[in-house]
């Protein structure tokens, strides 16, 4: 199994977004030299390394054997990098050294390569200290994930940042090289789109297959498949089989046709389950599925399946293209909603996965294991807040988009169906509501602040808060647990705590505050949250969290959560003006039951299209699994 690791730590330092088209650097030619050539230029990278080697991983190990490449800022695009990376890199890394300055002549650290007019310099002496803080500029990540690349570690001087890039499996572009689409045109993605329009391109859906496809088939082994991570959610073979069937359901529903073969899957695989946690005999309507392991179908058998699916929709973006059938609404949200809907559910196999990080699941492979050591070393000089808090409102907050599915089949509108954003039943129609003033803290709750708490409750005896299931507890230590298998509390203390509503809520009472409403909440992120285009802890960025970074005043307070959703104490419920789904029945009138509270944000798992700004998820508030966190709020 292939190595893996995310790292960290992205501040946005509000820099310009440069245009980055990829068209606009010529290729460097194959012919010339190059580094990974010949064996002896290589240096030898295990393709897997064990959780316990990961721990003492060193970075200085692997930029001794790593060419650096400099380029200036305003000469680095993407088309640039990638022909770098293929000419220079040992085959899985490759340094880059950003420079705020020029190179100075006298450096002899430094060889000038001169490539079909491309004129750079590299070098195999350099020597970088990764334990500085870093200060990352988000324009650096676009770059990077423009050209399908991403940042191991980082460091920062006065005059340079620098980078150690590999290649993993799978990296998603920034929403603003991420074209709708629309029938008969190309999906160019090597420049900013120029539509508010989110309808996936099949390129879209091939990104996010990649990441499906990496946990459900190499992340969960075949001992797993018929295994329950948490005894509230279906064995992990269901959700394999649900995503498919979920797609062929809704196209059926909106372009009519059979059921992809074997068309039986339809009645075990349609619906999850979400059942009440203090009376999991509650749930609402959903699948039957078979009580006895050999009575499910074989991996193999879902495989086929799925591969059919696929194929039909690949020909439904065909007949688009073709004319052969015209574009409308309802297909276009058609495609919308089963894209968002299998990007959830990444992000809901990963949290149940997450329970066995380190004792069965795999760790994802294509991504260099986290130096946890040296990042932790970053992340204890994370500046810390220029104020305990922030005062907002009151103000007047417009909530939502207009976006009714109600007007699909309308003769007038059924065919306008590009340059529109598409959401969900619950994120429309837009609504003003206003926000008091009210104090918010700057970032999530942390790990280290939350055991503080919970040791004080575990020394009162009663009412003592459960340990966060996040959490595991081994030979008396305390650990978080992440995809590589549980890492000291040290290491993880910065970061948010991902626990329940109830808890998170208890411990806001013993700060003097409380959660936020839903409004303060959506007030506090549309000013001061980044998102993964501006460097956020998103869009698999990382396999972990990282650090909250807001209320830094060189940023104007602006900074990442730390790759968390964020509860609020509103419950989930309807508002004028909502008009059910019918595409997927159910999908948020059946979670109106007083149990669900909405969450904002976006986790270090979500698809970066899922960062829209009226999108809100919901769990039930004695939920202990998803990543969700808090941050306290105070009444004026």
């Amino acid at each position: 199994m292939s190595s893996i690791a995310l790292f960290s730590n992205a501040l946005s330092l509000g820099t310009t977004h440069h245009d980055m088209r990829i068209s606009s650097s010529p290729a460097l030619s194959a012919s010339s030299s190059s580094d990974s050539g010949s064996d002896s230029a290589r240096c030898s990278t295990p393709e897997s390394v064990s959780s316990a080697e990961a721990a003492d991983l060193s970075v200085n190990s692997i930029g001794a054997c790593t060419t650096y490449v400099y380029s200036s800022e305003t000469a680095l695009q993407p088309s640039l990098l990638k022909a770098l990376y293929e000419k220079h890199s040992n085959g899985r890394f490759l340094g880059l050294c950003m420079g705020k300055s020029g190179l100075s002549g006298s450096d002899s650290n430094w060889s000038k390569v001169t490539d079909n007019d491309v004129e750079y310099f590299i070098s195999r002496e350099l020597k970088v200290d990764f334990s500085m803080p870093v200060q990352v500029n988000a324009h650096h990540f676009s770059i990077f994930s423009v050209a399908g690349l991403r940042s191991v570690i980082c460091s920062s001087s006065d005059s340079f940042d620098y980078y150690i890039l590999e290649r993993p499996t799978v990296v998603f572009s920034p929403l603003s090289y991420t074209p709708s689409f629309q029938p008969g045109t190309s999906s160019d993605t090597s420049a900013p789109k120029n539509t508010i329009g989110n309808i996936p391109t099949l390129e879209e859906w091939r990104t996010l297959w990649k990441a499906w496809d990496m946990v459900t088939l190499e992340m969960i082994p075949q001992e797993m498949l018929h295994q329950k991570p948490i005894d509230l959610r279906h064995k992990c073979l269901f959700y394999i089989g649900h995503i498919p069937t979920f797609l062929d359901m809704l196209l059926s529903k909106a372009i009519g046709g059979e059921a992809t073969e074997p068309k039986y899957f339809w009645n075990i695989f349609e619906r999850g389950i979400d059942p009440h946690v203090d009376d999991p005999d509650h749930c609402h309507n959903h699948s039957e599925v078979p009580e006895k392991d050999e009575d499910w179908p074989t991996i193999s058998a879902i495989i086929f399946f799925r591969n059919g699916v696929r194929s039909r929709l690949a020909q439904l973006y065909d007949d688009l293209n073709t004319g052969k059938r015209t574009l409308t609404r309802n297909i276009a949200r058609t495609l919308v909603m089963t894209l968002e809907h299998e990007g959830f559910h990444i992000e809901t196999l990963l949290y149940m996965l997450l329970q066995r990080g380190g004792s069965g699941t795999l760790p994802p492979p294509g991504f260099t294991i986290p130096p946890w050591k040296l990042l932790a070393q970053q992340w204890n000089q994370t500046p810390v807040p220029c104020t305990p808090w922030v005062e907002l409102g009151p103000a007047e907050l417009v909530m939502g988009h207009d976006d009714s599915e109600g007007d699909d089949r309308r003769e007038d509108l059924k065919y306008l169906a590009v340059d529109r954003e598409y959401g969900w039943d619950n994120e429309s129609p837009a609504r003003t509501v206003h926000v008091g003033a009210f104090r918010a803290e700057w970032r999530p709750v942390s790990n280290a602040e939350f055991e503080v708490f919970w040791r004080i409750s575990q020394d009162k005896g009663t009412g003592a808060v459960p340990l966060p299931k996040s959490w595991v507890e081994e030979d008396g230590e305390l650990k978080v647990r992440t995809m590589y298998g549980p890492v000291p509390m040290e290491i993880a203390q910065h970061w948010p705590v991902l626990t329940s509503f109830d808890d998170l809520t208890a411990y806001a009472r013993s700060k003097g505050g409380r959660l936020p409403t839903e409004p303060e909440l959506r007030l506090f992120l549309d000013k001061y949250n980044v998102t993964y285009e501006e460097g956020a802890n998103t869009g698999f960025r990382n396999w972990h969290c990282t650090p909250a970074t807001a209320g830094i005043e060189e940023n104007g307070g602006r900074g990442s959560n730390g790759g968390v959703w964020e509860w609020t104490t509103t419950l989930f419920d309807g508002h004028d003006g909502l008009v059910p789904t019918n595409l997927f029945t159910g999908y948020s009138t059946d979670f109106f039951d007083t149990k669900h509270h909405v969450a904002l944000g976006a986790s270090y798992a979500t698809i970066p299209r899922l960062e829209r700004r009226t999108v809100r998820n919901f769990y039930q508030h004695n939920y202990p699994y998803p990543w969700v966190a808090a941050r306290v709020v105070y009444d004026i």
